[in-house]
């Protein structure tokens, strides 16, 4: 069991009664794990050399889903996020895959695939309704909620038919709870006009009618920019 502690920090709860509820099998052994004092059954751990307030508070969501039908043993992939603005995604123990500082005050954390690939998605809100949404290359999605939040959780619900879709769900205090749902992206990271092209069949073969090789960037984009900015001049 993974346990958030204040700074940024997190604490490793051992099943170590079971160990010590197994009767030694020699006298040796016996005699020797005597000698090496009692398990430790709490390992903390810090997730940064650099000095945290000691009293802010740390939010920890474990678990993360990579796209693996089996997940390895061990920690997993996981997150914090404390009160100061700081967000890490965490490999194993201690292996750090980035870290990002933002200028809200981030009090709950969630995870959720919001791209429909497997891969679970960071989320993490703020009091004043800033919302993050971080996939594992650290790529960024953030929106801003009218009202100050006092709540926030994300999950898979069933708002409208009989399947269950992902949800953002907020608590104001104004007593008010919003629920958005159906909360889909096409893809968390950046892509251009000429990249998303290329997949297109149907502008594939507008370049075959215009006699313009498709492997010829400087012509596609001179072929956008006309598009874009003078459709009604003619095409030579």
């Amino acid at each position: 069991m993974m346990v958030s502690q204040p700074g940024c920090g997190y604490a490793v709860l051992l099943c170590t009664w079971k160990q010590e509820q197994q009767p030694p099998t020699e006298s040796v052994d016996s005699s020797a794990s005597s000698r090496e004092g009692p398990i430790r059954d709490v390992i903390l751990h810090q997730t940064s050399g650099r000095i945290h307030n000691k009293n802010v508070s740390t939010h920890l969501i474990g678990t993360i889903g990579r796209g693996c039908s089996k997940e390895p043993k061990g920690l997993g992939l996981f997150a914090l996020c404390t009160l100061d603005g700081t967000l890490k995604l965490m490999e194993g123990a201690d292996k750090l895959l980035w870290s990002v500082q933002v200028d809200h005050q981030l009090f709950a954390l969630e995870k959720l695939d919001v791209t429909g690939n497997g891969y679970e998605e960071v989320i993490a809100c703020a009091w004043d309704g800033q919302t993050y949404i971080i996939d594992h290359n650290r790529t960024v999605a953030r929106f801003q909620v009218d009202e100050n939040v006092s709540a926030f959780c994300a999950g898979f619900y069933s708002c409208k038919g009989d399947h269950n879709s992902p949800c953002l769900v907020y608590v104001s205090f104004n007593q008010k709870i919003y629920i958005y749902w159906d909360v889909q992206l096409e893809r968390m990271e950046s892509t251009n006009l000429l990249k998303t092209l290329e997949n297109n069949s149907e502008c594939g073969e507008l370049l075959l009618r215009l006699d313009i090789a498709k492997d010829d960037v400087s012509a596609v984009k001179d072929l956008i920019h006309k598009t874009l900015y003078f459709p009604k001049k003619a095409v030579k």
